[in-house]
């Protein structure tokens, strides 16, 4: 269970850190080492990764297309055998076995903030370019499925089935969509700062000043890929909310890129660490974190647009004080509730073999029987990030979707299985699932 191993991990690090602390090391490098080992041996234990994926975490080089990379990266973490590089126990990796990059820092101040942001920029761009060599004379064609389902939540609408589909798409919606795919691909990058900012805010606003002042050095600014995966300084972190694995949307498809947190850092590594190993080797991992959720403070909305002959990202940032960040960790996980209209439109979805008309048809059943119309329950729907719009029909987002009904003709709708099944036992409700199995 995740909550069993981030306790663990947290305190290994907690422990291993009080040692260092106790000597007098005046010499920098040798004090940065000493905490990028304690990270490495941190994420390096059987409670962090299983070990019989051939996983092992290591220091040295990472490899793009045959070139190795300048920058030298502090842990990573990887699958199968690289090769050293001399006798130094530092190690060449090729990126495509590379799953997780570390850049460790004692103390995370801005300018410690952005040197990383742009070593960890650098290899993003290796690897963009290397994907796109790839696809064009190498006949690539990169696993789309997470990157499908992100896009369906984000927009309310289907992807393309093939990445070449991507064409298709309006210019807007196809630089999303590229950027999605390459987050699922591309390794995950971590900022790890031992200590550092002092409050939620401070880091938040170091960020955002970041992003200011990369647009006005070079006009083109960061990237929705540049900017890591999760950032961490001390008990406050930043995590990009990519779909690995969170995904965070606010009102109709604005796309929430970034968010903060100030709870669980040590948990917050896990999960992204723990995602990444899943989507790479296609299994499980033993979760069980039961029905809480991370309770995050939105930072950073994101939108491709296009500005005279150039396109890229516009942002929108949220500032809110300190006194506002103050929050518990003490959200709760719980189900889309459903209105007897939205039950009605599932069930015959699933009796349609997963798809819903719209048609006039289905209009005026929903507005006879329920006084409402197909476009609002739709919109309903497509809201929960459960459901998209395919053409002419509305159908489920994910391969397997689970409800339950009241006595009253209201319900709750998921596609969290094992999630729901403790909500339902918390709740009283007894678990008898209509299960909708889409099969693409």
């Amino acid at each position: 269970m995740i909550t069993k191993a981030s306790e663990l991990l947290e305190l290994f690090i907690k422990k291993e850190t009080e040692k260092l602390a106790g000597f007098d090391m005046p010499h920098m490098p040798t004090l940065g080492s000493a905490y990028e080992e304690v990270t490495k041996q941190g994420i390096d234990q059987k409670f962090s990764i299983p070990k019989f994926l051939d996983l092992s975490v290591v220091s040295g080089f990472i490899s793009v297309g045959g070139e190795m990379l300048p920058e030298q990266v502090d842990c990573m973490l990887v699958h199968g055998p690289g090769k050293e590089y001399g006798l130094t126990k530092q190690y060449i990796y090729e990126i495509e076995n590379v799953l997780c990059i570390f850049e460790v820092k004692k103390t995370l101040g801005k300018k410690e903030y952005k040197d990383a942001i742009e070593h960890l920029s650098g290899i993003r761009k290796k690897f963009a370019r290397n994907f796109e060599h790839r696809l064009i004379y190498e006949g690539y064609e990169p696993d789309i499925s997470s990157a499908r389902r992100h896009f369906a939540q984000i927009t309310g609408k289907t992807a393309p089935e093939r990445y070449g589909g991507i064409h298709s798409l309006p210019e807007g919606e196809g630089i999303l969509f590229y950027c999605l795919v390459q987050e699922s691909l591309a390794p995950v990058s971590i900022i790890h700062g031992y200590d550092g900012y002092k409050t939620e805010k401070g880091l938040r606003t170091a960020f955002i000043d970041i992003l200011e002042e990369e647009r006005l050095e070079d006009g083109s600014g960061v990237g929705i890929p540049s900017i890591p995966s999760l950032v961490t300084s001390g008990q406050y972190a930043l995590i990009k909310a990519n779909g690995v694995p969170f995904l965070t949307i606010r009102g109709k498809g604005e796309w929430v890129s970034v968010v903060s947190a100030r709870h669980n850092i040590a948990k917050l590594i896990l999960e992204i660490v723990w995602s990444k190993i899943s989507s790479f080797f296609n299994i499980n991992m033993p979760w069980g974190d039961g029905l809480h959720m991370d309770n995050v403070e939105p930072l950073l909305i994101s939108k491709a647009v296009r500005a005279g002959d150039k396109v890229g990202w516009m942002y929108n940032t949220l500032e809110p004080k300190e006194t506002h960040l103050a929050r518990e960790d003490d959200v709760i996980w719980e189900p889309s509730p459903l209105t007897s209209a939205e039950v009605s439109a599932i069930q015959i979805m699933a009796l349609r073999g997963g798809y819903l008309p719209m048609d006039d048809g289905m209009n005026e059943y929903l507005n006879r029987k329920y006084e409402t119309s197909t476009e609002e329950v739709a919109e309903s729907l497509i809201s929960m990030r459960l459901f998209v719009k395919d053409g002419e029909y509305l159908r489920p987002i994910n391969s397997v979707t689970h409800m339950v009904t009241n006595d009253d003709g209201s319900g709750y709708v998921c596609s969290e299985r094992e999630r729901f099944d403790l909500w339902c036992e918390e709740n009283g409700i007894a678990p008898h699932y209509i299960n909708l199995v889409l099969m693409d």
